[in-house]
């Protein structure tokens, strides 16, 4: 069976540090699977060729314009995350374990490929939705060309790929249980910082703790994260920068994610 980890980095440099630390992540966990890069024409060549020294396999491809009126769409970055659908046409693979740019994994994930095509954990807001952020998928061209066909006729809630995706596959919460991931496969940042900072969760914490999605603050793009799991995404991103990884850098990001624990027992207490 033909298989891979992939993901998406289009509309220019933006997110090149956030497809480092995925690839370093992965690289941790030792997995034998290749990693695949689907990029678009408006990423800068040296990005593409200093991640493919790091791993990654360049795949080409053409972005998909959201179809959604910019009003609807819940940020301005969903603008770009339709493009990631140009994985369900990649039939060269039998599947494909789908992660957005902005996730890590703390621990190996291989047994996802074990897993049927689509699954996916749940949304915190919508637990009776899917997050798209870490999907298992088996491509299909006959598939994406259905999906593109409702594309423009498909409601979606957000705006972006992930309420499209939620409305063509509507049997995800209601259908067999083995399409359903634990949440810790898709384990948003602020829910990683709210266990790590409670003690009788750790042990929890450290056993279901698959990936960390970074949907509130892309730490690379914000002067401080403060919404949690600062120094889990620099430690992965500094193994592929090292000569940023100062003591000093290392110390804010600490402090970035007590000050996040602070304000947690502020508001429960």
């Amino acid at each position: 069976m033909s298989t891979a980890y992939v993901t998406t980095l289009c509309n220019g440099a933006g997110y090149v540090p956030g497809v480092e630390a995925l690839g370093r992540s992965l690289a941790r966990t030792d997995t034998p699977h290749d990693k695949v890069l689907l990029v678009t024409d408006d990423v800068p060549l040296t990005a593409v060729h200093a991640l493919c020294r790091d791993g990654w396999r360049a795949h080409k491809i053409d972005p998909i314009e959201n179809p959604n009126p910019t009003t609807d769409q819940f940020f301005a970055r969903f603008a770009n995350t339709f493009t990631k659908l140009r994985a369900f046409e990649l039939e060269e693979f039998d599947k494909l374990v789908l992660l957005d740019a902005d996730t890590i994994a703390l621990q190996n994930i291989d047994d996802l490929f074990e897993r049927p095509g689509v699954s996916a954990a749940p949304d915190f807001l919508l637990p009776d939705r899917f997050n798209s952020g870490v999907l298992v998928i088996e491509p299909k061209k006959e598939l994406f060309a259905r999906m593109m066909d409702q594309l423009f006729t498909s409601a979606s809630y957000d705006g972006g790929d992930q309420g499209f995706l939620n409305t063509f596959f509507p049997d995800w919460y209601s259908g067999p249980g083995a399409h359903r991931l634990p949440a810790g496969y898709n384990l948003h940042q602020f829910i990683f910082q709210f266990l790590r900072a409670h003690p009788a969760l750790m042990s929890q914490l450290e056993r279901e703790a698959k990936v960390i999605h970074y949907t509130v603050q892309k730490p690379w793009l914000s002067t401080s994260t403060l919404a949690g799991g600062s120094e889990a995404w620099w430690d992965m991103y500094f193994d592929a920068h090292p000569e940023q990884a100062t003591g000093w850098r290392r110390r804010v990001h600490a402090i970035e994610d007590w000050s996040f624990d602070q304000m947690l027992r502020t508001v429960l207490t």
